[in-house]
């Protein structure tokens, strides 16, 4: 298995784990994460910071996350893979399931993700999230 793929399956089974630390621990410190398409009106592009933060403040919101992968492309020269996925998961507005096309950008040895590009299904979404907001308490970020 190529070093690409293997981190990609990585980054796949951190967030699989919904384990805040796996998830960090596959990015580098100069880590962009950009949650896309913009019609979804998400954070821009987050540094790892600000995807911690923005993490946390919707994992207590998910149960048993599961991103299921359907196709895995690689680019070797330019150290991307692209994955087609789909995930479910329990919320506590009830069952959550979602399409998407992830983009990696590795650094040059391969093991760590400088970029992450997450193009969600955005009708879900759009759907979805405003009724998690409502419930969550008054203040709260989803």
């Amino acid at each position: 298995m190529s070093t690409l793929r293997e981190t990609a399956l990585k980054v796949i089974d951190a967030y699989n784990s919904w384990d805040l630390e796996k998830m960090m621990a596959v990015r580098a410190p100069e880590c962009i994460q950009e949650m896309r398409p913009g019609t979804l009106d998400l954070p821009g592009p987050m540094d790892n910071a600000s995807y911690e933060a923005f993490q946390k403040s919707i994992m207590t919101a998910f149960h048993t996350f599961h991103i299921e992968v359907l196709e895995i492309i690689e680019d070797t020269a330019r150290n991307k893979v692209a994955i087609w996925a789909k995930s479910n998961a329990s919320s506590i507005i009830g069952p959550y399931e979602n399409e998407y096309m992830l983009v990696f950008h590795m650094n040059e040895a391969g093991d760590k993700l400088v970029r992450l590009r997450e193009f969600a299904d955005s009708a879900y979404a759009l759907d979805f999230f405003p009724k998690l907001r409502a419930f969550k308490k008054p203040g709260a970020d989803a």
